[in-house]
C-alpha cells in the first residue's frame, strides 16, 4: 500500500510511527512517498514551527487516548480482533476498587480486581501493570467475559496494578516487586479464591516491571505477558532510555533465566523497539523456551495492544 501524504502549509516535521513520533520527527522537505503493509495501522500527526504536535486537517483521528492530534491511516486488510469487545460493550461482572498500604512504596496504592467466573471460583491470578489503561482502552473486562464465556481462556482473576510515579516504580525498582509480592499478593488471596498460579502482564514500562519482577524472584511466577516491552534498557545504564540501552532482558535470557517462565511478547514492526524484540525471539528460540513471540503491522499505541490482547490472555492462561 502506497501512502501519499502532503503536508500543511504550516507543518515542519512528519511526527509518526514510522519516526518515533517526537525523538525523531521527519523534515517535510525530506518527505516522499512510502510503502506500507495492507495490514498495517499507521498514527501520525504533524509538528508546526512553534514545534507544536498538530492533526492533519485532512486526516482520520485515531482516537489515541495519549495524543489527541493522531491521525490513522488504516490499510485495506487490517481487521480489528474479532474478540476485542466494541467500546460501548460493559463488563457482566463489577470491577471492585480497593486501597492498600505499603511500607515498601512509601504510601498506599489503588489496585482493582475482576473476576469474569466470580471470585469464589478457584483460578489463577494475572496482575496487570497499568491497570486502568488495560480496564478502559485494551477493554480487559468485557474481553474477559467474551473470552471465557467462548470457552477460550479458563478462569482468571485479574489484578489491576496502578501506579502513582509510572516511571521510578516500574524501571527495575525492586521496591515495587516487594510491594506485589508482599503486599498485594496475600491481600488477593484473602479477597478471592485463587489457584496459587501468579501471572504478570504488562505493556512498555510496564511489561519491563513484569520482566524484572518474575525474574528476580524465581518460583512465584508461571509466566510473563509483554505488549511493546521497553527492554532496549537495562539497569545499569545512566540515564535509562527507553530508546536505547544495554538490552538486560536480552543478556538474561542469553544467560539462561527465566526457563520456568512461559514468556508472551508481541511488538508492532512500526515501532523503534521492534529490532531489540526480534533480538529476544531469536534469543528465546535458541535456549528452546516456552514462548510466543508475535508481529503485528502497527505501532506503539493501545489500538495495538488491544487487537493482541486476545492472543495473549489466551497463551498465559492455557499455554
Amino acid at each position: 500500500m502506497e501512502v501519499i501524504l502532503k503536508a500543511p502549509d504550516w507543518a515542519t516535521h512528519l511526527l509518526s510511527d514510522l519516526h518515533d513520533w517526537k525523538q525523531n520527527p521527519l523534515p517535510v522537505a525530506e518527505l516522499v512517498p512510502f510503502d506500507l503493509p495492507d495490514d498495517a495501522w499507521f498514527e501520525y500527526a504533524w509538528l508546526d514551527a512553534d514545534g507544536k504536535p498538530r492533526p492533519d486537517p485532512d486526516g482520520v483521528p485515531a482516537k489515541n487516548p495519549w495524543w489527541d492530534y493522531a491521525c490513522r491511516i488504516v490499510g485495506p486488510r487490517w481487521r480489528e480482533h474479532a474478540r476485542v469487545p466494541a467500546s460501548h460493550v460493559r463488563s457482566v461482572r463489577r470491577l471492585r476498587g480497593h486501597r492498600l498500604d505499603s511500607d515498601h512504596l512509601g504510601s498506599g496504592r489503588r489496585i482493582y480486581t475482576y473476576s469474569p467466573a466470580g471470585a469464589d471460583t478457584p483460578a489463577p491470578v494475572m496482575l496487570i501493570h497499568d491497570g486502568k489503561g488495560f480496564w478502559h482502552h485494551g477493554r480487559c473486562g468485557a474481553l474477559s467475559d467474551a473470552l471465557f464465556a467462548a470457552g477460550e481462556i479458563p478462569p482468571v482473576h485479574l489484578v489491576f496494578l496502578q501506579p502513582e510515579k509510572r516511571t521510578v516504580e516500574y524501571a527495575f525498582n525492586p521496591a515495587h516487586g516487594a510491594y506485589v509480592v508482599e503486599d498485594v499478593l496475600p491481600f488477593v488471596n484473602d479477597l478471592v479464591a485463587t489457584s496459587g498460579e501468579y501471572l504478570l502482564l504488562g505493556a512498555s514500562l510496564g511489561a519491563l516491571a513484569a520482566a524484572d519482577m518474575a525474574l528476580d524472584r524465581p518460583g512465584v511466577f508461571s509466566a510473563v505477558g509483554s505488549l511493546s516491552g521497553a527492554f532496549l534498557m537495562g539497569p545499569k545504564d545512566e540515564p535509562l532510555d527507553p530508546f536505547a540501552g544495554s538490552e538486560w532482558l536480552l543478556g538474561r535470557i542469553e544467560a539462561g533465566a527465566g526457563r520456568d517462565l512461559r514468556w508472551s511478547f508481541d511488538c508492532g514492526t512500526l515501532e523503534w523497539l521492534l529490532p531489540g524484540h526480534r533480538r529476544l525471539y531469536c534469543a528465546l528460540e535458541a535456549g528452546n523456551y516456552d514462548h510466543r513471540g508475535v508481529t503485528s503491522h502497527s505501532g506503539h499505541n493501545w489500538t495495538t495492544w488491544r487487537n493482541a490482547l486476545p492472543g495473549v490472555l489466551k497463551y498465559l492462561l492455557t499455554g
